[in-house]
């Protein structure tokens, strides 16, 4: 009797392209929120943006296989260690 592994299915490329395309476009926000204090509300607009970034980090972690930990909103740690784990996997953005 052989077991036979099942293997997750490759997630669809364009999927992953539509993510990663996503993350460069909020993290070059975030920097540039970060970068200019003449914004108004800029506090707000960042945290807002960084949920964002976190949220589209959540999504690309699920189509690379990486787990995910329950951690509170904005936190820094569990963001750096969910791209340290994609990059890990090959993705770029």
């Amino acid at each position: 009797m052989r077991l036979h592994r099942r293997r997750t299915p490759a997630p669809n490329p364009f999927e992953v392209l539509r993510i990663q395309t996503r993350l460069s476009a909020v993290a070059d926000e975030v920097r540039a929120l970060e970068r200019d204090e003449t914004v108004f509300a800029r506090a707000h607009h960042l945290e807002a943006t960084q949920v964002a970034y976190d949220a589209l980090l959540a999504e690309a972690c699920v189509l690379a296989g990486v787990a995910t930990r329950p951690s509170a909103p904005g936190d820094e740690g569990e963001r750096f260690r969910e791209e340290v784990e994609l990059a890990e996997r090959g993705w770029s953005w």
